[in-house]
């Protein structure tokens, strides 16, 4: 098992356990995964390239089994904090797909620096809410990590990364859950939050 394989095995299970903890509908509705085998021959046919922090996510669980199939509604999506919802592989192609139809280009700079509202063909979403987009960029993953970037409703610094890896934002959810910051609410129904006190380090990312 490579570093990045066992980094991240080991927060995947943090994270989960406090899904479980919660008891959070997250926690009862995780898809399986997908096989390496899967996934290379998805990324292949889309000509992207698969990162090690990218494959070892969706080969834990390829997002949740929706109570409503064919649907983005409902509370069993949801990581807790920052309301994202878990998309599937297909989900996740499909948003792609849907941003470069409005922002793709047919030339790039070759940074993003200067980023002036287009997608890049290697920008793949993770996580969605409403109109806003948590993505990495498979074309900047050494050593097999990806940087994380945030599409927010009003985007800007699209091209600035909020985390050096999808370890470390799934780090921090598990910080966030664990020390209560967020928690699942049966009674609500929803997940609440402690948002006001939560570090402002962890705020100033914009991933909350």
């Amino acid at each position: 098992m490579s570093d990045v394989d066992q980094d991240l095995t080991t927060i995947l299970g943090q994270l989960e356990s406090q899904w479980r903890e919660n008891g959070a509908p997250i926690a009862g509705r995780l898809a399986p995964g997908l096989s390496d085998d899967q996934l290379a021959a998805d990324f292949r046919a889309a000509d992207l390239h698969l990162p090690d922090e990218v494959r070892r996510w969706w080969g834990w669980h390829d997002g949740v089994r929706r109570l409503e199939p064919a649907t983005r509604l409902g509370v069993e999506s949801q990581v807790g904090p920052g309301g994202w919802e878990f998309l599937t592989l297909a989900e996740s192609m499909a948003e792609r797909n849907l941003m470069l139809s409005l922002c793709g280009r047919a030339h790039y700079p070759a940074d993003d620096q200067d980023w002036d509202g287009y997608w890049r063909p290697s920008w793949l979403p993770l996580f969605a809410f409403d109109s806003n987009l948590v993505f990495v960029d498979l074309d900047r993953s050494p050593l097999g990590r990806v940087p994380v970037h945030l599409w927010a409703a009003q985007p800007e610094d699209v091209g600035v990364p909020r985390t050096t890896s999808l370890a470390e934002l799934l780090a921090i959810w598990v910080r966030l859950l664990d020390e209560r910051y967020y928690w699942w609410s049966a009674e609500q129904g929803r997940w609440q939050d402690r948002r006001p006190d939560v570090p402002p380090p962890l705020i100033d990312r914009g991933l909350l």
